[in-house]
């Protein structure tokens, strides 16, 4: 299972209870209850609706009513705007699809984020808008149908909404035959949860669709489709005891209760945590351990539904040293580099494997960045040079450890002695420290040039005080091969060009 890194703190899947009837002095339980979401095309994406409740709310955002209330909660994984059309209708095939014959429902929504988790207080949630920023008199007139202003919860501009209301919207009149409703969240963060609210006005049966319409487009946003699997996802890497504390949730089918439960981490040792909360599904965790989720189906937490744990790790120290190894021998002209990490005993036993890594190269005047943090370890296509591998955690920085510097023999394919400065001479790329190396060049014809000495100040173009014509030119080096551990003599042989 894969290990992620929070970018600021990172909160894990959240729960999924069942819709229920909700009342006015049930508003905390209401968004506490919703269920999960997500908008991979692969995934499910049509619910049951909710018929024979009462009025729920009277005045929340845009909507007068909100009769026969559903909640959703998403929570964003790649960054970028999402879009989703929101319908519902009198299903009869029952294959989760709007066919011909099956008659539209009325469908209006209201939804608020970004949450840092799913567990909020609902109390949280806006009723109203403050269209003139002063943080006070928030009433539901003032909210915007989005029907009627498509920008007014998008642009973000003076004079709007700033309330924690991302969007709104209900068909005016049935006799607009308005079945589809529009949801849009311009610029999601990763991590960021987000509560829905669609309601059932005409109290008939049917079902409701969520579906992203921008999925694949440029700078769309996606969902995180981890939360509609139950238990408690997956583990946590923490950078450095800053990053602390998080927050980890879970969920269960049929659970109503629940107990976190702690060891050290590496055990199994697990020590009930007092709950002053009286069995909620998250956790605030403030050290590194392994956290467990006991889920029950009653509030006397005796019949166990399910349970799940995961390990919460500060990876800072994650990285102990840094290595690599070359698959091609010298003067090969590109290489393909392979970096090994050792990671902290702690790590290891975890099952922490989330490392990325960068490659640097010295041009002369000190190491810059070759290649960007990538996750593979495997840099192809790499020229001669001197380099050094930085391997860390994904996304912590303060894990970041250093190769020690190594070297790959090579050759310039060309040389311009104009007196310019640049490519005046040729030797061998990173010969200097085989003192016993021996170099030749010569001619087209297989006449010798020049000997050069390794380290030296290599060949500028002319024999015997003439300068030589532009052409190709030859060269043998015998040397010791550094990618053998015996480093065994090897003979190789080459061209290159002198341009003038």
């Amino acid at each position: 299972m894969a290990k992620v890194l929070p970018q600021i703190l990172l909160y894990i899947v959240a729960i999924l209870i069942c819709n229920t009837t909700i009342h006015a002095q049930d508003n905390d339980l209401a968004c506490r209850t919703a269920n999960p979401f997500c908008s991979d095309a692969s995934q499910e994406l049509t619910f049951p609706n909710i018929t024979g409740e009462d009025i729920s709310f009277q005045g929340l955002g845009c909507l007068n009513t909100t009769r026969n209330s559903s909640w959703y909660y998403i929570r964003i994984d790649q960054p970028g705007e999402l879009i989703f059309d929101i319908q519902q209708w009198v299903e009869i095939n029952v294959n989760n699809t709007l066919d011909r014959g099956e008659r539209q429902l009325d469908v209006d929504f209201i939804a608020w984020g970004p949450f840092p988790t799913s567990f909020i207080d609902c109390d949280l949630l806006a009723t109203g808008c403050d269209n003139n920023g002063d943080g006070e008199n928030l009433r539901p007139e003032e909210c915007v149908n989005n029907v009627d202003d498509p920008e007014y919860y998008t642009t973000g501009l003076l004079g709007m909404d700033n309330t924690n209301i991302v969007d709104c919207s209900y068909a005016r009149t049935p006799e607009e035959n308005i079945f589809i409703e529009t949801f849009t969240i311009p610029s999601a963060q990763s991590g960021e949860y987000y509560i829905i609210l669609i309601t059932n006005f005409s109290d008939e049966a049917g079902v409701i669709q969520l579906q992203q319409t921008n999925l694949g487009d440029p700078n769309a946003g996606t969902t995180d489709c981890s939360i509609l699997e139950p238990g408690v996802g997956m583990d946590v890497a923490v950078c450095g005891p800053s990053e602390f504390p998080v927050t980890i949730e879970g969920r269960f089918p049929d659970a109503i209760a629940y107990q976190w439960r702690s060891a050290d981490p590496g055990t199994t040792n697990f020590t009930s945590i007092p709950d002053p909360e009286g069995g909620v599904p998250f956790l605030e965790v403030s050290s590194p351990g392994v956290y467990e989720l006991i889920g029950y189906s009653d509030t006397g937490r005796t019949v166990e539904v399910g349970r799940d744990d995961l390990v919460v790790l500060d990876v800072s120290n994650a990285v102990t040293s840094v290595s690599h190894s070359i698959a091609e021998e010298s003067f090969a002209g590109s290489y393909t580099i392979t970096a090994q990490v050792t990671a902290a005993p702690e790590v290891q036993a975890a099952g922490f494997e989330d490392f990325e890594y960068r490659l640097d190269r010295d041009l002369g005047n000190g190491f810059i960045v070759y290649r960007e943090f990538q996750a593979s370890p495997v840099f192809e296509n790499v020229p001669p040079g001197d380099y050094r591998i930085t391997a860390r955690y994904a996304n912590c920085p303060d894990s970041e450890r250093e190769s020690d510097i190594f070297m790959i023999l090579g050759y310039p394919k060309y040389f311009t002695p104009n007196g310019d400065g640049f490519h005046d001479t040729w030797s061998l790329i990173n010969i200097e420290d085989q003192s016993d190396a021996l170099i030749y060049i010569f001619d087209r014809y297989g006449k010798l040039l020049k000997q050069l000495r390794p380290g030296g100040l290599g060949w500028d173009g002319t024999y015997n005080g003439k300068l030589m014509p532009s052409s190709d030119y030859w060269f043998r080096v015998e040397f010791n091969e550094p990618r053998d551990p015996n480093m065994r003599r090897r003979v190789f042989a080459g061209n290159f060009s002198l341009i003038r």
